[in-house]
């Protein structure tokens, strides 16, 4: 089977060891799937663009699987998810727009490296928040993550800082994430279709084949949370995304 040069069958193996590392890590902690995909793709040939609509489409299973798997647990909030969703609409298919411009670009590379260490580092230091945030900074926030994720399939900490200050137990905040991503997933697959270049065969062949990747492990991922404590395991993926980061830039500027 001949993928092209845009999608290389060569990396497949790579590709499936990424998201099934990154679906661990979403079931798990609740996040992070995206950003720690694109970190590990950026570092093969394959185009940037057309890369993260494969992850655009195991976006949707993925967000599906970790609310089917959570329903029991989950307290979804649909006001913020509303207020958030005003933000979205904006700043989704402007974060597409810049990947589709210059997604194989040095400018692209230096903004997602810069983007991974913003990541890594909220993430390592992440703000206390001791009161809940204005409904205002909910928009802000979904126009800020709505942009990362149509630039880079990824709008964690915007959209948790906000959603995490509005409840006292972070654990209560997990399925609201998971709808303001989906939001988000399906906001930006919507641009690709209409405005960008679209949905090819080879892409839906490559998400297809990692379905059941990405179910198994996003699954995995949220039992285990249950059972081990995540402040280890997040500091080494965040390092990990911070390192790439670096690396994306010396790339970017060499």
């Amino acid at each position: 089977m001949i993928l092209g040069p845009i999608l290389n069958e060569q990396y497949l193996l790579v590709f499936g060891l990424i998201v099934a590392f990154a679906a661990f890590c979403q079931g798990f902690m609740g996040l992070g799937f995206g950003i720690i995909a694109i970190a590990g793709i950026g570092f093969t040939p394959w185009d940037m663009e057309r890369a993260t609509v494969v992850i655009n489409l195991i976006l949707i299973v993925l967000n599906c699987t970790i609310i089917y798997a959570g329903r029991k647990d989950f307290r979804i909030n649909w006001k913020l998810v509303v207020v958030i969703l005003a933000g979205e609409v904006v700043g989704v298919p402007l974060g597409y727009w810049f990947i589709f411009a210059l997604g194989n670009k040095p400018i692209f590379r230096l903004t997602l490296g810069l983007v991974l260490i913003i990541f890594a580092v909220n993430q390592l230091f992440r703000p206390t928040i001791k009161k809940a945030l204005h409904m205002g900074f909910g928009v802000a926030a979904g126009v800020l993550g709505g942009f990362l994720a149509g630039g880079f399939t990824a709008a964690g900490p915007p959209l948790a800082l906000f959603i995490y200050s509005q409840h006292k137990n972070a654990a209560d905040a997990k399925g609201t994430l998971q709808v303001v991503f989906m939001t988000a997933t399906l906001w930006r697959l919507s641009n690709i279709i209409i405005f960008g270049r679209g949905i090819t065969p080879q892409i839906v062949k490559i998400a297809v084949m990692s379905f059941p990747i990405i179910i198994v492990f996003a699954v995995l991922g949220h039992l285990v949370t249950r059972r081990v404590s995540s402040e280890m395991f997040v500091k080494v993926v965040y390092s990990f995304i911070g390192f790439a980061g670096i690396m994306y830039i010396i790339k970017a500027i060499a």
